[in-house]
């Protein structure tokens, strides 16, 4: 069977790379993946849904990005009345006495006015920085996703290789089984063998049957779970024999090269610094709560009829000014103190987290180069193995013609080589697993 790494695939939650970074020169094929591999990433793209959600996010907060700096522009209004007023009472101050006091029925209010904020105590500024990195954040949570889909293409890719070479396997030895099985009716009938040579002959041959209908089943499984994970309605045709001709070798670099590959451009790290940045921003804003608001206003005004006057006046007044307007907050002198407060809290608390993620992540692509080293070695182990099981079985075959071995060392022999063969198949596959596992360790998938 298959490492058990390897069949714990890990199918993320549902996010290609903005900026992929380089792997470390020597490498094995740099930044090399698999032609077919490659096709089903780009059909991911295309057509994951959890991929488009996050595409359609990133484009959302990168729209949010010009929202923010549309606050540097003026604002501008413009305000239209018109009115009907009613007669007017004068009262004394005792309110024993009044008359009434005529107006001009109808009154219109035409008003014109712009105000610039020249300072904010830097609110402005902070806003569109933090919407900014808003948006980097939408895309690096997009790449991060991308990450754990890729990472899932390669596991079930693999996985399908892995059952189609074991098919092989089973299939070569079944036709081998066959060919025994019609060597010993044919010596039966010569009265050189035993008729229960052929009965256990015909058993292994279907337990190889057996085991090759399982297989099969796995394959249809490991499909349909591609064509899911892919977003499409079938799965693209990526399964010949040109795939792995070229393997990765011990020219791969060590782990800590690997580590400065996820320091320079893991999703996860650069999502946790921009945390600490974007916690750095909002305490920038909750310390220009504190400061005073100045701003250029300008106002022109027509209105009528003139009510200031006694009697009002039926006609139309026209005014305008500018200047310079002051606003403070007194209230976030003891209101703000405590967001200010918060605020360089969650600073430090994404300080940490980023301490703790680089941690994670070099333990990760410690482990997952330690797994490759692990794979290399057992893929040498089974290609000896199998190589003594072929050897073992030819010498036994030859024994069995002669009569100078039993039936039951014959099918010893043969299940010795199947099982020889199958590990080899799995460890062939599993060796690619662990290359990509490490890629993906270092964000670099």
């Amino acid at each position: 069977m298959i490492q058990p790494h390897f069949l714990r695939m890990r199918m993320a939650r549902l996010v290609l790379s903005a900026s992929i970074c380089a792997v470390p020169q020597g490498a094995w094929a740099q930044n090399r993946v698999e032609p077919h591999l490659q096709h089903l990433f780009e059909t991911a793209e295309a057509h994951n849904a959890s991929l488009q959600s996050l595409e359609a996010a990133s484009r959302e907060a990168q729209a949010a990005v010009e929202t923010a700096k549309a606050e540097r522009l003026p604002d501008v209004s413009a305000q239209a009345s018109y009115c009907y007023y009613g007669n007017a009472r004068l009262w004394n101050r005792h309110f024993g006495e009044s008359t009434s006091a005529p107006m001009p029925h109808w009154g219109n209010n035409y008003a014109l006015k712009a105000s610039q904020v020249v300072y904010s105590g830097g609110a402005v500024t902070a806003s569109i920085e933090l919407s900014k990195q808003g948006a980097q954040m939408a895309r690096l949570a997009k790449r991060e996703v991308q990450q754990n889909v890729r990472f899932a293409l390669v596991g079930l890719y693999l996985q399908l290789h892995h059952l189609q070479n074991r098919e092989r396997v089973y299939q070569a030895n079944a036709e081998l089984t066959s060919q025994l099985i019609d060597q010993t009716r044919q010596r039966r009938k010569e009265g050189t063998v035993l008729a229960n040579d052929i009965t256990r002959y015909e058993l292994q041959q279907e337990q190889m049957q057996l085991g090759l209908v399982q297989t099969s089943d796995a394959r249809d499984i490991a499909r349909h779970q591609l064509v899911t994970a892919l977003g499409v309605d079938s799965l693209p045709d990526v399964l010949d024999g040109s795939a792995f001709k070229e393997r990765p070798t011990a020219s791969l670099p060590a782990w800590d090269a690997w580590q400065r590959v996820a320091d320079g451009g893991h999703a996860t790290l650069e999502k946790e610094r921009l945390n600490v940045s974007m916690s750095q921003t909002k305490l920038k804003l909750e310390r220009a709560a504190q400061l005073p608001k100045l701003a250029l206003v300008a106002e022109d005004h027509l209105d009528g009829p003139v009510t200031i006057e006694v009697p009002p006046l039926n006609k139309n007044l026209n005014y305008w000014f500018v200047g310079v307007g002051v606003s403070y907050n007194i209230s976030s002198l003891y209101k703000n103190n405590r967001r200010i407060r918060q605020a360089k809290l969650a600073t430090a608390t994404s300080q940490a987290q980023l301490e703790d993620a680089k941690c994670r992540i070099n333990d990760a692509v410690q482990q997952a180069c330690v797994n490759y080293r692990t794979a290399e070695s057992n893929l040498r182990t089974q290609q000896k193995s199998v190589e003594l099981a072929r050897q073992n079985y030819q010498v036994v075959s030859h024994r069995y013609a002669n009569g100078l071995a039993l039936v039951t060392d014959m099918t010893d022999a043969a299940s010795v080589k199947l099982n020889a063969e199958l590990a080899l198949a799995d460890a062939e596959i599993n060796l690619y697993y662990c290359y990509y596992a490490i890629r993906f360790a270092a964000g670099n998938l």
